[in-house]
């Protein structure tokens, strides 16, 4: 990705705290509806890019974020607020399925994550994706050892798994690519881990 998509970790928590407070004044918990277990995603319209980037590394980000048909979807921002929300869930079931993103999310340093929330009407399907650009990464190693462990593997039926994939067809180049996924259903997983197997490895 572009050095411009980096910004600082004080810019991203900001975002998350501005689109928390939009989605809190404007819609209600989602523990007041029975039928609804996973929080409401705010569309906000910030773009992939968790804190902002210029148009150029939206772009090349938004093209790393797979569409799911017929499920609410949220990006950036928005995506960082879903997680965060919905790992304080009191429903281990739930909470347990983002806790490892919204760790994740804060190891935020120096560079900033692409991000993509998920959300089925009912709200009991769900999951989000990370993805990090090597290239507005300034330490790699650094950023890696903060996100181990990284739990990769499916517990009653949530999951979680990761990849590192490089400059691979006219999407991926000139770039390198860290993808952090976690999903209240192996499905979730199962749609990404099909489309990586062939020319990605596990991260971290």
């Amino acid at each position: 990705m572009m050095r411009a998509m980096a910004a600082s970790s004080g810019v991203g928590i900001a975002a998350w705290l501005l689109a928390t407070t939009a989605s809190l004044a404007g819609i209600a918990p989602a523990a007041a509806d029975p039928n609804v277990v996973l929080p409401p995603i705010a569309s906000t319209g910030g773009g992939p890019i968790v804190g902002g980037g210029d148009d150029s590394a939206q772009q090349r980000i938004s093209q790393q974020l797979m569409h799911f048909p017929d499920v609410q979807q949220g990006d950036g921002a928005d995506a960082a607020s879903f997680i965060m929300d919905s790992a304080s869930l009191s429903n281990p079931r739930f909470s347990s399925t983002f806790e490892p993103l919204r760790r994740a999310l804060g190891c935020q340093k120096d560079t900033s994550f692409g991000a993509r929330a998920y959300r089925r009407a009912d709200g009991l399907w769900g999951g989000a994706v990370l993805v990090i650009a090597q290239s507005a990464t300034p330490d790699m190693e650094a950023l890696t050892a903060c996100i181990k462990p990284w739990p990769g593997s499916m517990v009653g039926g949530r999951c979680t798994s990761g990849w590192t994939y490089p400059t691979s067809g006219e999407n991926h180049r000139p770039e390198t690519y860290y993808v952090l996924l976690a999903g209240t259903s192996g499905d979730f997983c199962a749609s990404f881990d099909r489309n990586y197997t062939n020319y990605a490895t596990p991260w971290p």
